[in-house]
């Protein structure tokens, strides 16, 4: 017979031990925390409700389905509210249960004077945590040597956690539970942390073996406020993730002046986590990097996907070296990380930093939009060391300095900056507009250059690199004496062309300024086949296809009578959804036909224009689009 605790981990053993117990609570039952309960009379029913959410997290065991339901009002806890598996933790709403304390949550017998004390969960308010190593439970150890995450399978919703003005070290802490669901929360003024979920720590430089991954967790529909903090050369972040596979984020707004946004915690490692819809806005100056970072994730495995942020400082996708080859795609696969639709416009138009850094093999970003940042996308080794990286794609971006001028120090003021040794790099269908060198390809080996406009680079358009192919791109120039082509030795032939692109100049920069004004334009169907769909009898150079009079551009156009337009439809994953020039947005909601809601944003959140429909099931969804002259309903059909 094997006796486990509340958190399912194993506390003795014995094959000839028995013993008798009560009945437990039947599965699904809910018990209820109200301010006019008692902790010491009530038992948890609604007619006797609980006082303190602690108190009823302490009386609850571990079960299926079992739920705390807080009501309305503020909760002022003295203790850590520790959550078996099972239970989940519900409130009134958002703006109705406020969960907080009056001071630090007590954490006897813990060094809190320890360098790492902010890696421990003591401390933190809401705390879902599993041992991560067998007794005597080290907090560090090797990966091999961890436990298998725990099935939690509970969700935390519907509340707010307010951090006492930075007493409360963090809002939630989810260590080694699988199946962990948290939305709807507002987590602000914590210490150190909004949220964590994490396997635990580990030690550096070793991969996370199979069987050894937190899986499941799902995070969305959540608000961050200030909850970071800068402790000595370190920045600690708001939501902060690692050893997580199968994890989905989204639909989360951070705002914060002295934290990251989105940042590993231990030693990060992640596989098949997708970071979604988010809206990220942290400080554009930092002592040690220059800008704090809006999403730090480092130790990329396969099948991650960040996509649809929105944001104003960089991004940071770092692998150890010594992980390289546990984590190196296969061969010519970008199946590590695909970054696309991130709209990053830097707010001062100062900004000296990078906006993507891609530290690791196995990368593909697309259809990003980059404003006045010190450079565009810098793929190096990160750490100060390394072999080879490979297999980089960097197609339909749109890279320009708006209001910043560009310079010449490090990086070059390029779009694309590989200082590092890097093979089997694609740029494909880009925008490079007054950057100071289009390319800065020092460390490149294999590189093809297809399809991109260069539109008054200062200095080279392409510098430096081995073996690159350099074909129907276009270059104009307002001065008269930077009209040819500045490659260095690259051979240049007659499919690259000069002259204005013809593009329509006018809109969001993001959106319709790039686009090709008309089917004479001298981009459209002077492009090569580089296995991007497109229509015409070529593809065409630049950002945007351009497909007539019911394509991308003139979808927009042609709606006067109409708030937007969608494609394509049926789907299998994304959609586009065109607004009309003639409306302006106010909110975009997707619901079933049973009109439950499924997403929900406002116009400044849901900057993308761009719906997500992969991880629904086949059938009918509505769009409706809230707009200055009323509402507008479009049926998609989602048929993969």
């Amino acid at each position: 017979m094997t006796a486990l605790n509340a958190n399912g981990n194993t506390v003795a053993s014995n094959a000839g031990l028995s013993f008798t117990t009560s009945a437990a609570p039947p599965a699904g039952s809910t018990f209820y925390v109200s301010l006019s309960g008692s902790d010491a009379s009530g038992n948890g029913s609604s007619g006797s409700p609980w006082r303190t959410v602690a108190y009823a997290a302490s009386q609850v065991t571990a079960g299926t389905n079992k739920t705390i339901s807080v009501g309305a009002g503020t909760f002022v806890e003295t203790q850590a509210i520790k959550l078996a598996t099972g239970v989940n933790l519900k409130g009134a709403g958002e703006a109705s249960t406020t969960i907080t304390s009056s001071g630090a949550i007590p954490a006897p017998g813990v060094d809190q004077g320890s360098g790492d004390w902010k890696l421990w969960y003591d401390g933190s308010l809401i705390q879902l945590i599993s041992d991560t190593y067998p007794a005597p439970n080290p907090k560090y150890g090797s990966p091999a040597a961890m436990l298998s995450s725990v099935n939690g399978n509970q969700t935390l919703s519907d509340f707010t956690i307010d951090g006492a003005s930075k007493q409360i070290k963090a809002g939630v802490w989810v260590n080694n539970r699988n199946g962990v669901t948290m939305h709807h929360v507002t987590i602000k003024n914590c210490q150190q942390r909004g949220a964590v979920f994490g396997k635990g720590d580990m030690w550096w430089y070793e991969p996370l073996p199979d069987g050894k991954w937190m899986s499941n967790t799902t995070v969305y529909n959540c608000t961050f406020q200030n909850n970071g903090a800068q402790l000595g050369s370190e920045t600690l972040g708001n939501l902060c993730i690692a050893g997580l596979d199968g994890a989905e984020i989204y639909n989360i707004t951070i705002n914060d002046n002295v934290g990251y946004g989105i940042k590993f915690i231990f030693v990060g490692h992640f596989r098949n986590v997708k970071v979604h819809d988010c809206n990220i806005t942290v400080n554009e100056t930092d002592a040690a990097w220059g800008e704090k970072i809006a999403i730090e994730m480092w130790n990329q495995s396969y099948g991650n996907e960040i996509y649809n942020i929105t944001c104003n400082t960089w991004l940071s996708f770092v692998n150890h070296p010594q992980l390289f080859a546990a984590y190196d795609p296969v061969g010519t696969a970008t199946t590590n990380l695909k970054i696309r639709n991130v709209r990053m416009i830097d707010s001062d138009g100062s900004s000296s930093k990078e906006a993507i850094e891609a530290a690791h093999s196995g990368i593909e970003i697309s259809d990003c939009y980059i404003q006045d940042k010190g450079f565009g996308i810098a793929i190096w080794f990160g750490t100060g060391g390394g072999s080879n990286l490979k297999n980089v794609t960097i197609r339909n971006n749109i890279i320009a300095n708006v209001n910043r001028s560009p310079g010449f120090g490090f990086g070059n003021s390029s779009g694309v900056f590989v200082p590092d040794a890097t093979n089997n790099i694609k740029v494909y269908n880009n925008v490079f507009d007054r950057m100071g060198n289009g390319l800065q390809l020092t460390g490149a080996n294999g590189v093809e250059v297809k399809n991109n406009v260069f539109l008054n680079c200062e200095g080279a358009d392409v510098e430096g690199g081995g073996g690159v192919t350099f074909t129907n791109n276009l270059k104009y120039h307002t001065n008269p004496q930077k009209t040819a082509w500045n490659v260095g030795g690259i051979p240049v032939n007659a499919t690259n062309i000069f002259g204005q692109p013809g593009f329509s100049n006018s809109g969001d920069r993001f959106g319709n300024y790039y686009k090709p004004a008309s089917g004479t334009s001298l981009v459209v169907n002077k492009g090569v086949d580089v296995g991007i769909p497109f229509n015409g009898s070529a593809p065409d150079i630049g950002r945007w296809e351009y497909t007539g009079s019911v394509g991308r551009v003139a979808a927009a156009q042609t709606a006067a009578n109409d708030a937007f337009t969608l494609y394509p439809n049926p789907t299998t994953g994304l959609v586009q959804v065109d607004i009309s020039p003639n409306v302006q947005v106010e909110s975009v909601e997707l619901t079933d036909l049973r009109g439950s809601v499924l997403l929900k944003r406002t116009a400044d959140s849901w900057q993308s224009r761009q719906l997500d429909f992969s991880r629904y099931d086949n059938g009918v969804y509505v769009i409706r689009v809230r707009h200055d002259k009323g509402v507008t309903l479009k049926k998609v059909i989602v048929a993969k």
